[in-house]
């Protein structure tokens, strides 16, 4: 009897679990997707004044102009084309592009684009760092959670710019499989962590309070 009770009350911390995925996993899917334009967009703007006479640096700016015209379809073109090209806003582009395909709902197209850039050795390695974690991002609600996790498990060591990020993801992986206590383990973590953006550690700490008041 003691052991169908404790199968009955894992099971309900398992669904208390899952439910919170589904209020926050998403959310946080497609925040990515204007973290990487936004980012994407200041970096080549920036870049862009720098050296105005520059012609890849004003293509670039002309194709990140598209994206907050509405015009999606024309911005991904020619994202896609700069990224295909030998232009020094090759990499921004990539990343435009596959954050355009994020922001479509075409998860899958956007994971293979960030992995791609994740996987190309002639990238900085500060833009692959990122292109992973956006991968793991886009790939949360389709791909293996064990592969998830590994794939920012390096990601989330001490030292690491993306930790904040990688953690806030095996918070998610944990949730989603319903290992409530591991998220509470990793979430809490991430609250205390001084180097996290405030925005994340309030997520952090809300995610956390909510599990308290499930008793999980």
């Amino acid at each position: 009897m003691a052991d169908i009770f404790k199968e009955v009350d894992e099971d309900l911390k398992r669904d208390q679990a899952l439910e919170l995925w589904r209020k926050y996993g998403r959310y946080i899917i497609v925040f990515a997707a204007a973290v990487v334009i936004s980012t994407a967009t200041i970096v080549g703007w920036n870049n862009y004044r720098e050296s105005q006479r520059n012609n890849d640096a004003r293509t670039y700016t002309l194709a990140a102009s598209l994206v907050y015209k509405g015009d999606t379809a024309g911005a991904d073109a020619a994202m896609k084309d700069i990224a295909a090209g030998n232009s020094a806003y090759r990499t921004l582009a990539a990343l435009q592009e596959a954050g355009l395909k994020l922001q479509a709902g075409q998860k899958q197209a956007a994971a293979q684009l960030f992995d791609a850039i994740a996987a190309d050795s002639t990238v900085s390695q500060a833009f692959r760092d990122l292109a992973t974690i956006l991968s793991a991002l886009a790939s949360l609600d389709t791909a293996d959670p064990q592969a998830i996790d590994k794939k920012v498990q390096a990601l989330a060591a001490q030292g690491s710019a993306f930790r904040p990020s990688a953690l806030e993801i095996e918070g998610l992986v944990a949730l989603k499989v319903g290992d409530a206590k591991t998220a509470k383990q990793t979430f809490q973590e991430l609250a205390d962590d001084p180097t996290a953006p405030s925005a994340m550690r309030q997520r952090a700490t809300q995610i956390l309070t909510w599990i308290a008041e499930q008793g999980v």
